[in-house]
């Protein structure tokens, strides 16, 4: 996925999907409804686990995860505008990538797998 120019329609496919899984990275505690949610975003713009795991990881966490070292966090959640033109922004950042494996390995795992959970019942 790496340098892969994204349509118009694909990124208007993926909004509702990063919109989504950015919710991930407020500052507020997320519940079994939060991920059910998350997951049928995934469903419904017809994406598979893998296609939305590679997302979360290398186009959501990059553009949101600096939210999760913040003192005064975002909890209340990102407008449409804001998160596509973040995502878009940071997506496939070396760096941010690199930096997500290091400081954010066990948190994107455990996170993802709680959406994963609500894909498959």
């Amino acid at each position: 996925m790496a340098d892969e120019h994204l349509s118009q329609d694909e990124i208007s496919r993926r909004l509702p999907v990063w919109c989504a899984l950015s919710d991930a990275f407020l500052d507020t505690e997320l519940d079994e409804r939060d991920y059910r949610h998350m997951a049928e975003v995934i469903r419904a713009q017809g994406f598979t686990a893998a296609e939305a795991e590679a997302m979360f990881r290398t186009e959501v966490a990059p553009a949101f995860a600096e939210n999760l070292w913040s003192v005064a966090g975002q909890w209340a959640g990102w407008s449409e505008q804001t998160v596509q033109e973040r995502v878009l922004e940071n997506r496939n950042r070396a760096f941010a990538g690199w930096t997500n494996r290091l400081m954010l390995g066990k948190f994107l795992d455990e996170e993802w797998a709680r959406v994963a959970a609500h894909l498959t019942s």
